[in-house]
């Protein structure tokens, strides 16, 4: 199917109105076919004002606004209907490409089940050293070590097969996805090294350029430089990022230190696994895909340095291994017990219509069986709301522990977040699901 770029498929967001007229003016000046419109729901824009281009026009508009020192802060595409993470510069393929057309896991979707991956550790020799202040004991997101008084390095890789088919939202999404462990262990990104496993004979060497490219844009707005990388031949399309990234000794993060009574707060909404997976059924709203989409886009930077003020006692990020799974890890971590309330996630949009349906992805089947021995789930719970708790995200929002007082203050300045259950005394390592509030 040949894309058409007769319409205008291009949408800018800058954060303000003025900033958009700005914009406006000076390309209707120059004679391209712009126009200000209001922001869709599934796009977000602070002032409610988004510009909309052709592709065809997206060059003529780089300049111009190169011209008046004005970059936009986000830029989606329109494909199949959804908005999607995207670059004016970004190569308009001649035919649409279907990244997600051969895989049979997407995104964090393919990690090793949890309870599968600690029978392969098991027994493996530990290479110690006093500078390792965190290892692989606890689960925790990434490894740290100690190189002074005042520095310490963190060290995380993440790579996975696509869940979207755009190829730019994809290594967006990738690069996010792994920038995330850093800001869950306290610290900040310092550089990342692209890992690659591309399939030559299904797909072009521009569809590479365009991951590339949405990698390189995650790893820019986090401020982080891109170090290198290792690009191979497979059968297989694989992408993610290796992330050096630094933190003080005394302040870091672990999923270790919960304490009872205390709030957990999740900052992201639920859903990434079965919207995509609807999305790959083509069973899915648009708006719904492009709403999920740019929550996997965004940074948790944000979340990050809204926690630094809450002091949180422990720290995840949530992926693979669903809610309900990095709660038991921060469980078991902490030697506590912890509560979620099913009806306090919030949800994407069309995540519980596409759960009805049957859309689960088979990771939240394999979480399910990995915490099976901790997992306590309310008689008369809503299964479909137990699923989106085992459901595998893809750059999911980070879940902290902090004090009550704490809480309510930092869902305020966290759109999307919310307060999803509690710590509590009870059984360490369990997770309850609970009915009702």
């Amino acid at each position: 199917m040949t894309i058409s770029t007769s319409w205008r498929d291009l949408l800018l967001v800058f954060g303000t109105v003025q900033r958009v007229m700005r914009a406006e003016r000076a390309a209707r000046e120059a004679g391209l076919d712009i126009d200000a419109t209001p922001a869709p729901r599934s796009v977000s824009s602070e002032c409610g004002v988004v510009l909309e281009v052709r592709s065809e026009e997206a060059g003529a508009l780089s300049d111009i606004l190169a011209g008046i020192d004005l970059e936009p802060q986000a830029v989606y595409r329109l494909r199949d209907g959804a908005w999607t993470p995207s670059a004016l510069d970004a190569a308009v393929a001649a035919e649409a490409v279907n990244l997600t057309a051969g895989t049979a896991y997407g995104g964090c979707g393919a990690k090793l089940a949890k309870g599968l991956l600690e029978k392969i550790l098991c027994g493996l020799p530990r290479l110690e050293s006093e500078d390792l202040l965190v290892g692989i004991e606890y689960a925790d997101d990434a490894g740290v070590v100690k190189v002074s008084d005042e520095i310490a390095i963190i060290h995380t890789t993440d790579f996975f097969p696509p869940m979207v088919d755009d190829p730019y939202s994809f290594g967006r999404i990738a690069a996010v996805n792994a920038l995330s462990d850093v800001w869950a262990m306290g610290g900040t990104p310092l550089a990342g090294m692209n890992l690659v496993s591309f399939p030559l004979a299904e797909h072009s060497g521009e569809t590479l350029k365009e991951i590339l490219r949405g990698g390189l844009s995650a790893l820019a707005e986090a401020g982080a430089v891109l170090a290198g990388g290792h690009t191979i031949e497979g059968q297989e399309l694989l992408y993610g990022l290796a992330v050096t990234g630094t933190v003080h000794p005394d302040r870091i993060w672990r999923n270790a230190g919960a304490l009872p009574g205390d709030a957990l707060v999740l900052t992201k909404p639920l859903g990434t696994g079965v919207v995509t997976t609807a999305a790959k059924a083509d069973m899915v709203d648009p708006a719904h895909l492009s709403t999920a989409l740019r929550w996997m886009a965004t940074l948790n930077r944000e979340a990050a340095e809204a926690l630094r003020k809450a002091d949180p006692h422990a720290v995840t990020d949530v992926t693979g291994f669903g809610l309900a799974g990095h709660a038991a890890e921060m469980a078991a971590a902490s030697g506590v017990g912890i509560e979620i309330d099913l009806v306090a996630p919030p949800l994407l949009p069309g995540a519980l219509e596409a759960a009805a349906t049957g859309l689960v992805p088979a990771g939240a089947g394999k979480n399910r069986d990995s915490i099976t021995a901790v997992l306590a789930i309310d008689d008369g719970a809503d299964e479909l709301r137990v699923d989106l708790c085992l459901d595998p995200q893809t750059s999911g929002g980070l879940l902290a522990a902090v004090s009550p007082r704490e809480a309510d203050a930092l869902i305020r300045r966290l759109p999307g977040s919310a307060i999803v259950g509690r710590v509590t005394d009870g059984t360490p390592g369990t997770v309850r699901l609970l009915a009702t509030r």
